[in-house]
């Protein structure tokens, strides 16, 4: 099977999952993006590339929820994983939060630029998106932003640049994606992989 595992945080637990439920691979030499373990195919990507890989013909991937949301892609996902945990949030500098409703005509600076337009469309409240690939909690300390929307593990990030969490806008942990068309033609090894997973998942280690 050919495997797509995202470079950053999730690749250990990713790495570590799979070696736990029996499929002895690593990931790929220094600078290489493609290795090769035991007659599986396992690539590195960028995190938000993963479910696009997937999508177009790699078998199986493993992405955070918020970043499968926001590429929108069509894959199946048969087992949330229990790593990766944290939550998509409305961030704002702390002198100066204000109510959801009063934001119409702000900026929001983000990497989720999808979700974020969803999120304030459904308030009914017209914000302007400024999509940036990292480091969005420069933005509001440069004057580019009023808010930022982006991943929150411990809060300490944000407030190491003066900003506070406003409002969750959905929880995040790491998922298992499957090829559509792989889901049918190699249903036997899928499934085997999902079951040992599963196992893994069930006794917590």
């Amino acid at each position: 099977m050919r495997f797509v595992l995202p470079k950053g945080r999730l690749l250990r637990g990713s790495l570590e999952i799979l070696r736990k439920a029996g499929y002895n691979i690593d990931k790929p030499g220094e600078r290489k993006l493609i290795g090769r373990f035991n007659g599986n195919e396992v690539l590195l990507a960028r995190a938000f590339d993963v479910p696009v890989y997937v999508e177009h013909g790699v078998d199986v991937g493993i992405a955070g929820s918020d970043v499968l949301e926001e590429r929108g892609s069509d894959v199946f996902v048969p087992l949330e994983l229990p790593f990766g945990k944290c939550r998509l949030s409305l961030a704002m500098p702390a002198e100066s939060v204000v109510p959801l409703e009063d934001m119409d005509g702000y900026r929001i600076a983000t990497k989720y630029e999808r979700i974020a337009r969803s999120y304030f469309s459904k308030l009914g409240v017209e914000v302007e998106i400024i999509k940036l690939s990292g480091s969005v909690e420069l933005a509001p300390k440069v004057g580019v932003a009023d808010a930022i929307v982006d991943i929150v593990e411990t809060g300490e990030t944000l407030r190491a640049n003066g900003l506070v969490e406003v409002e969750k806008i959905m929880d995040v942990s790491a998922q298992l994606l499957v090829n559509r068309i792989s889901q049918k033609t190699k249903f036997d090894e899928i499934n085997t992989l999902i079951l040992a997973i599963k196992e893994v998942v069930g006794d917590g280690t």
